[in-house]
């Protein structure tokens, strides 16, 4: 395989022991190939983090203006494309056309190295400074906890354990339980995100429509509730798709995905 050059210097980043090969079947990964290049490389990915980070601040002072309530406020934040970038891991996996695996992501977080996105330190700041309190939901395993930490603490988030809601054993992914914990004894004004499902369980199955309708009639509430953030690697979007599809195989997600193209 020739040398992708358009990663960069990021890509090294993710090598060390995440070189191995897993025993997943390999399956090509150049799908991820524009999506990870125009996360790390394009303005337009940097504009899109500015630009939402700076309406979270707007947001957040203007609930700040109408609360009222006895509990104290507080905003939650999921982590991964949210707050720290892990695009160098999606890059490594279409390097070295190795499908993802849960060993290979513990690798990459166990290394505790990456880099806060745009405007995130800058918001996190802003939000204490406005005394309010800064929670992190993350679909992150327990078993991860403690690099996870570190690693917001050297992105520039330094963080308490107990502001830290990562998945239990035995837990699912949907986050319902947890903003549920944090609202026991928070007034929860502004959610920030790069999967909807970040704010409401709603997204978290996709109906027919993708839950494209679900966040048309939510529609009021972004930009003032939840603010959403660009990323075109993964997410419950992409799964929503092939399960639609039965897809399994690369071939067959690809041909789901020209399926629903407007064309």
């Amino acid at each position: 395989m020739k040398k992708i050059f358009i990663f960069g210097a990021l890509v090294t980043i993710a090598a060390s022991c995440c070189q191995q090969k897993n025993d997943v079947e390999a399956e090509n990964q150049n799908h991820l190939l524009l999506a990870a290049a125009w996360y790390q490389q394009s303005a337009e990915m940097r504009a899109c983090y500015y630009q939402a980070y700076r309406m979270a601040q707007l947001a957040l002072t203007e609930n700040l203006k109408n609360y009222k309530g006895d509990k104290h406020p507080a905003v939650v934040l999921d982590i991964d494309e949210t707050v720290l970038d892990n695009s160098p891991f999606e890059a490594r996996m279409v390097a070295d056309n190795t499908p993802y695996s849960d060993s290979l992501w513990h690798c990459w977080t166990n290394r505790a190295c990456a880099i806060a996105l745009p405007g995130a330190v800058e918001f996190v700041n802003f939000a204490k400074q406005q005394g309010v309190d800064v929670y992190f939901i993350s679909n992150r395993a327990d078993n991860e906890r403690n690099t996870t930490l570190r690693n917001l603490s050297e992105a520039g988030m330094p963080t308490d354990s107990a502001n830290l809601l990562t998945i239990a054993p035995g837990e699912g992914s949907c986050k319902d339980s947890r903003r549920a914990q944090v609202a026991e004894t928070h007034e929860i004004l502004l959610f920030v995100g790069d999967a909807l499902g970040d704010y409401s369980s709603l997204f978290d199955r996709r109906n027919a429509s993708l839950a494209l309708d679900v966040v048309d009639s939510l529609k009021a509430d972004f930009g003032t509730r939840f603010i959403v953030l660009p990323n075109p690697m993964y997410g419950e979007w992409e799964n929503a798709i092939y399960r639609s599809k039965s897809a399994k195989k690369r071939n067959e997600k690809n041909k789901a995905l020209i399926d629903l193209f407007r064309i």
